[in-house]
């Protein structure tokens, strides 16, 4: 249960982290063409919205479908036009380059990736051929300086996308520079669960897509798995309680004899009853701490070191739609875990002897 918490969580964190975000406000049309050309203004209103929503980071954003050509070949990219202050607390693209420069506010310029300089032998200070469609349709071809160099996520994002200013983007596109403008914001908040309630009220004003949406294959993945989940439960309860059940029932019939005689002494079976509940709220308190215990100490341990799993992919990092999935998987212990184990323990228990004592007592009954 605790891996597959773990593991959840990291897929999660590494599909947010690919420029998605847990949800993304885009402008209406933005479903329908990602070049839309009525981006929505960047203001103060909007801003207050987003602090409002206790949202950890967010970066409005203009897309940009493109592609460059080169001796070497051509390629599809994504020209992401961006806030430089706000993306760098979205994403750490400017804290991972690894030659030149991040782009700086209103710069014409262009940071890529470094799986696509590899591709194209380009390197800082070279000239990037941008070929795209401005907002009227007109096929253009624009000079880019190379200014920096980034590593960071999966292969694929690296080859895919490339960043400039929101001057830079609305220059290339519109023509001129009208202002800070968005037609999709990638929003981060602590965890996608708490987000929900938190991004209704957004919902009216603009349109809201969760990450699951954006990316439907690893929201089927982490279905998947919580639904294992699920399902190592009831196979662990019917385990545990054919186990325990059998011991327990065992037991009680062992001691007819003894109730027998303490019958004649003059103990009525409400008492063997109390005797019962007893034993059981004896077995549940000692049980519920040694399997909290047990569980902290070696959960603990392996929330520290982790679990590498690269070796069932011969040490390669695994990639899902341009995502790179976490190699060392690292199990997540919270109160809601130890919760549902003190349940199981509680059930298990209080079945079993309840089922034993009323079988004891019934023979009992039958004897006397």
């Amino acid at each position: 249960m605790a891996f597959f918490d773990g593991m959840n969580f990291q897929i999660e964190k590494a599909v947010v982290n690919t420029n998605t975000g847990h949800f993304q406000i885009q402008e209406q049309g933005y479903a329908f063409n990602t070049e839309a050309n009525t981006p929505l203004p960047w203001t103060q209103e909007v801003e207050q919205t987003l602090q409002k929503s206790r949202a950890l980071a967010y970066s409005p954003e203009l897309v940009l479908d493109a592609n460059i050509s080169t001796p070497e070949g051509s390629a599809g990219l994504i020209a992401i036009g961006i806030i430089p202050q706000f993306h760098s607390k979205f994403l750490p693209i400017a804290s991972n380059i690894t030659s030149g420069e991040f782009i700086k506010d209103n710069e014409y310029g262009v940071v890529i990736g470094r799986e696509l300089a590899r591709d194209f032998k380009f390197k800082v200070g070279d000239d990037l051929v941008l070929n795209y469609q401005d907002h009227l349709g007109e096929l253009r071809s624009e000079l880019l300086p190379i200014k920096g160099i980034y590593e960071y996520n999966a292969n694929v994002f690296q080859r895919r996308f490339v960043y400039i200013s929101q001057q830079a983007w609305q220059e290339l596109f519109f023509g001129e520079f009208d202002g800070y403008k968005f037609n999709r914001i990638p929003l981060i908040f602590t965890s996608f669960d708490k987000a929900l309630t938190q991004i209704e009220k957004l919902k009216s004003q603009y349109k809201v897509k969760s990450w699951k949406e954006l990316n439907p294959e690893m929201g089927v993945v982490l279905d998947f798995h919580h639904g294992m989940v699920r399902l190592f439960f009831l196979i662990i309860g019917v385990t545990i309680m054919m186990t325990i059940l059998t011991p327990v029932r065992m037991l009680w019939q062992e001691r007819l004899k003894e109730f027998k005689m303490l019958h004649t002494l003059g103990l009525s079976f409400k008492n063997f009853w109390q005797i019962g509940l007893s034993e059981i709220f004896l077995m549940v308190i000692i049980s519920s701490f040694l399997s909290t215990f047990i569980l902290g100490v070696i959960l603990s341990i392996q929330s520290y070191t982790g679990l590498d799993f690269s070796f069932l992919n011969q040490g390669l990092i695994i990639e899902r739609s341009g995502i790179r999935l976490p190699r060392v998987i690292y199990p997540r212990i919270s109160a809601e875990q130890i919760l549902i184990t003190i349940t199981m323990v509680i059930s298990v228990l209080g079945i079993s002897y309840t089922w034993s004592i009323s079988r004891t007592l019934k023979k009992l009954k039958e004897q006397i």
